[in-house]
């Protein structure tokens, strides 16, 4: 693999020389085959399991790859109130018993880790004082209501982080060998991307990325920020929306009744026969198989010409986005307009801390819901923010295409 991305790299060089000032990769697939490397998941709630039936339950692609759970009592309400104690010193004592394993990935979730991260991180601190090498994922880093879906995502991120590693590491090698002054990223399965250094730490964020980037490059190539995408693969024809010029996300990437992995990324969806036809709306049909030589389903006819690689485009096209997803208690509009402009400005500061130029950031979501089951003053706030970096002000899709706040 290595040799072949340095090939890829060096015909780069010689074709466009300094002009490259920015690499993305696309590693979700990469990721997707690598063996997921030993996890231990440390569950933290105020009492375990009562029996098998209410035990979380991992889909089967990654229950092999947890060797050990260990539960410790803790936890948090949705108001963020500890709900038990933290029994860290019953942790401690099991402690030296998980690190004397060759495992060093840890996965830390906690009930109301959503609220209150708290008790999540006192447990990750104990396990890096005592060894600084183990690779730990934590649950609040990823939202969802739900326990078992952060409990999968902070799992497989864990799982991942291996692989992560490696990856950063040979794209770096690599691409400081070619373009020593260029800024590398990856591709997210957002539509955005990440300097490559959270490749290591987020890298489930990296998984799926190539549908988001075929959504973003055609819409690119055809110029419409805001609109419908068609995209018509061998498997079939799905459907995607940009919105401020990005692909439209939603916070779970859902697989059946199965734990969710709560990462987000662009909506793509079958196109059917019942898909509703709107004319208010620009939307562009890109043919993305192989071999062209077969008319699309559904009467669909390309808008865009067939040698295009639209999810090469994307990478190209791609922003460094920032998200930030979290409950907030309110007691009136008043105080709900206070955090979700706190939420936008912490999402700006987000997305110019990973090398976003302030200039060229925008917020592109910025939503606030109700939480379910009779939890009145409880929000939740999310918001997105995209922008370039001040070495690639004139982007593929001009930031300012992107759309202003909704």
């Amino acid at each position: 693999m290595s040799e072949a991305l340095d090939s890829s790299l060096s015909g780069l060089r010689r074709e466009f020389g300094s002009a490259i000032t920015e690499l993305t990769a696309d590693v979700g697939r990469v990721l997707g085959e690598r063996k997921l490397a030993d996890v231990v998941a440390i569950r933290i709630s105020p009492r375990p399991p009562a029996d098998a039936f209410h035990a979380t339950v991992l889909p089967p692609l990654v229950e092999p790859a947890v060797t050990r759970i260990v539960h410790v009592a803790g936890g948090h309400d949705l108001r963020g109130r500890p709900l038990a104690r933290l029994d860290l010193e019953g942790f401690l004592a099991d402690l030296p018993g998980i690190l004397s394993t060759d495992v060093r990935n840890v996965a830390i979730t906690a009930v109301g880790s959503t609220a209150s991260k708290d008790h999540e991180t006192r447990i990750a601190d104990a396990t890096l004082s005592n060894d600084r090498d183990m690779r730990i994922s934590i649950s609040s880093d990823f939202y969802s209501s739900v326990f078992r879906n952060r409990d999968y995502t902070a799992i497989l991120n864990s799982a991942l982080m291996e692989t992560g590693e490696e990856l950063a590491a040979m794209l770096e090698e690599a691409g400081r060998r070619q373009f020593p002054d260029a800024l590398l990223s990856f591709a997210k399965n957002d539509g955005g991307r990440a300097p490559l250094s959270r490749l290591a730490l987020a890298p489930v964020h990296g998984l799926r990325a190539e549908p988001a980037m075929g959504i973003l490059g055609a819409a690119t190539l055809a110029g419409i920020p805001e609109g419908e995408v068609i995209l018509c693969m061998e498997s079939g024809a799905t459907v995607g929306h940009t919105r401020g010029g990005l692909p439209a996300a939603r916070s779970l990437i859902r697989q059946g009744f199965g734990a969710g992995l709560a990462s987000n990324a662009a909506i793509l969806e079958p196109y059917t026969v019942h898909h509703p036809v709107r004319t208010d709306i620009p939307s562009v049909i890109a043919d993305l198989r192989e071999w062209q030589e077969t008319a699309l389903p559904f009467g669909l006819v390309p808008t865009l010409p067939a040698a295009q690689d639209a999810a090469l485009v994307g990478s190209a096209a791609a922003p460094l986005t920032a998200w930030i997803d979290r409950l907030e208690t309110v007691s009136g509009r008043a105080d709900l307009q206070r955090v979700q402009n706190l939420a936008v400005e912490d999402a700006h500061s987000a997305a110019v801390q990973l090398g976003a130029s302030p200039g060229q950031t925008q917020i592109i979501e910025s939503n606030v819901y109700a939480m379910p089951y009779g939890n009145p003053g409880i929000v939740r706030i999310r918001v997105q923010a995209a922008g370039e970096t001040s070495a690639n002000e004139e982007h593929v899709l001009p930031i300012a295409a992107r759309g202003a706040t909704p």
